[in-house]
């Protein structure tokens, strides 16, 4: 993974990634899956439980879309999440994350979301 892909996103560092998640997340589970996210999260073992809620809601909801890939996504992004918060020799935290957000993203576009995607080589932005 390439060291450039983990600081995008409205804040940098570990801490910043697993507020991103929760943000992305916050934007669509609550009226699509009807997981809410009430409350910013502290670090990757809060991460993997709010992934992993959403994947298991996914299991047992109706989806729009490729409700298959976003399973997929969601399920594969929950066990990134996991490998993040048990810290394993090896494991790099920053890329774990940046794949679990990776994934949520996947997850909403499957599921036929717009989700803002930013430049770096500029300061455009735009939706996919």
């Amino acid at each position: 993974m390439s060291a450039g892909i983990a600081p995008e996103g409205t804040h940098a560092g570990v801490d910043g990634l697993c507020q991103d998640i929760r943000g992305a997340l916050a934007e669509w589970a609550p009226r699509m899956l009807g997981v809410h996210v009430h409350r910013p999260v502290s670090g990757p073992a809060e991460v993997a439980q709010l992934v992993g809620a959403v994947a298991d809601a996914a299991e047992i909801t109706v989806l729009p879309g490729d409700g298959a890939t976003a399973r997929s996504e969601l399920h594969t992004a929950a066990a990134r999440a996991l490998a993040a918060a048990g810290e394993r020799p090896g494991t790099d935290m920053r890329a774990e994350l940046a794949a679990v957000r990776a994934g949520c993203r996947r997850a909403a576009v499957a599921l036929g979301l717009r989700v803002p995607v930013a430049f770096r080589s500029g300061s455009a932005s735009d939706e996919v």
